[in-house]
């Protein structure tokens, strides 16, 4: 398979992957939002979030090394040094999870009073936390693999068990604790889908096992653990300044918005491995047209999507029940953030990629200890809001320091010509939404007039001249692997190479 068809395929998959865990992550805090208060939303809020930031810190930076190295020791078939480096990690990962239960246990008191956890609910996110480990830890490897289509499917069905769990957990009366339980429900049940034998009882090659901790896994986990402050911590941070109902509001509004962030994770996670094992050669030409090709994606589709989110906030906090419209207020804030925050992780997860690793470290270090220092200040002054403001100044610092640093290591020249035509055509597609705000028509209505306008937005890309023959080259392999709109697809594609 090329590696355009590659990218393409592993795109796909990852946003299927994406959108389903994300549309799935909403009906779940939809059935949260119906069923708690704010207060009790809030402790469900702390508890996942504090089992995945401490996953996280006992990943030690494995995650990031087996999907770096994996597709660098396939794409020079060492097999062996894959199972090496899959049972090296699985003890490291192990015993730092142990690690981290026992200290919880031993300051249980001081934690639980700390975040406003009750007893039960902190023992949960334990519990939580191994199992989310054990599931991110075969994912990296399948992700190593780029079986994405796997990483998908698993993910998929321990989402979906998660949320039917949870619904009727909440139907028979169990508070918060049924979210909590319906979450484990569903990590187990990836856990055991995803488990390979084949990964740690074939033969394996001897590995540096100490270099591949101070060069790849300790720089991925310094990263990810600084990196964490920009999603997980923050609503624990809340949750120490501020009381359980802000703190739910916020999570709230923090976890729609992050939709924003599914294409620009979709594409930066699609060429993190092509990147990786173009590496292997150095070719640094076909990186820099690949990190340029996914920058222009990322922008095309990141703006109207944002756009939408903001003016459709209200509707969407409705559905859930009117203690949550406070939410809608945050809805600016967090969604520009989410934008630059995006566009700033496609550059900085390449920098990781081509082997910069403890460049990498340096930039997230800086970028934490920034956010470290405005946060509290700020929710001092504004509150949930302060949270968020502080959010949108460190994203646009992350995009800046992202942007200087890929440019400087691949001489990379973004042409933001393309993105100077998709802020055009978005300013078109918001005229559409302020008319639909601005009449007092039904809200079907309203999202048909979107929708209008998001046809526009495509349509006048066009005389911009916007689109490059690389769009129907991806629009006909759309039309090739499509079990549905085939037709659909190669029109587009005809329609679309008149104008490029």
């Amino acid at each position: 398979m090329s590696i355009n068809r590659k990218l393409l395929s592993n795109s796909v998959y990852l946003f299927l992957d994406l959108f389903t865990v994300n549309l799935l992550g909403l009906i779940f805090w939809f059935f949260v939002g119906r069923f708690l208060l704010p207060g009790q939303a809030g402790v469900v809020a702390t508890s996942i979030n504090l089992a995945l930031l401490l996953s996280s810190i006992s990943f030690l930076g494995f995650q990031g090394a087996l999907s770096k190295l994996i597709p660098e020791y396939l794409e020079k078939r060492q097999h062996g040094k894959v199972v090496g480096l899959a049972r090296f990690s699985l003890k490291i990962i192990i015993l730092s999870n142990v690690a981290i239960v026992s200290i919880l246990f031993l300051l249980f008191p001081i934690v639980s009073n700390f975040i406003k956890l009750p007893s039960d609910a902190l023992i949960l996110s334990m519990v939580i936390l191994f199992s989310i480990t054990v599931s991110s830890f075969f994912g990296s490897i399948i992700y190593g693999f780029q079986d994405m289509k796997k990483f998908f499917k698993t993910d998929f069905i321990g989402v979906l068990v998660k949320v039917l769990s949870t619904l009727i957990l909440l139907l028979l009366g169990f508070s918060y604790l049924g979210p909590l339980v319906g979450v484990l429900i569903g990590y187990i049940l990836i856990d055991l889908m995803r488990f390979r034998k084949s990964w740690f009882f074939s033969s394996p090659n001897r590995i540096n096992g100490k270099g591949i901790f101070l060069n790849y896994s300790f720089p991925a986990f310094v990263a990810s653990v600084t990196g964490l402050v920009f999603s997980n911590f923050q609503i624990v941070l809340l949750a120490a300044l501020e009381r359980q109902e802000i703190t739910g509001i916020y999570a709230l509004a923090f976890l729609i918005t992050s939709v924003v962030l599914i294409i620009s994770s979709v594409l930066s996670q699609a060429l993190f491995p092509i990147t990786s094992l173009l590496s292997v050669r150095r070719r640094i030409k076909k990186q820099s047209y690949l990190i340029q090709l996914v920058f222009r994606y990322t922008t095309f589709l990141i703006l109207p999507v944002a756009i939408f989110l903001i003016f459709f906030s209200k509707p969407v906090i409705l559905l859930l029940r009117p203690e949550y419209l406070e939410a809608t207020t945050l809805f600016p804030t967090l969604t520009i953030a989410a934008i630059f925050f995006g566009l700033g992780q496609v550059f900085l997860s390449n920098i990781y990629a081509i082997g910069k690793t403890k460049l990498h470290r340096n930039i997230w270090i800086l970028l934490s200890i920034m956010f470290l220092f405005l946060a509290p200040f700020l929710i001092e002054l504004y509150s949930a809001q302060g949270l968020a403001l502080a959010y949108l100044t460190s994203s646009v610092i992350v995009l800046i320091l992202g942007y200087y640093f890929i440019r400087k290591i691949l001489d990379l020249k973004i042409q933001w010509r393309n993105l100077f035509k998709v802020v055009i055509s978005s300013v078109v597609f918001l005229s559409f939404l302020l008319f639909s705000d601005l009449s007092e028509v039904s809200l079907f209505i309203k999202i048909s007039i979107a929708l209008l306008g998001g046809v526009v937005y495509l349509l006048v890309l066009i005389p911009l001249r916007f689109y490059k023959s690389e769009d129907v080259r991806i629009l006909t392999i759309f039309a090739e692997k499509s079990p549905l709109f085939r037709k659909q697809f190669f029109f587009l594609a005809k329609f679309l190479s008149k104008y490029v």
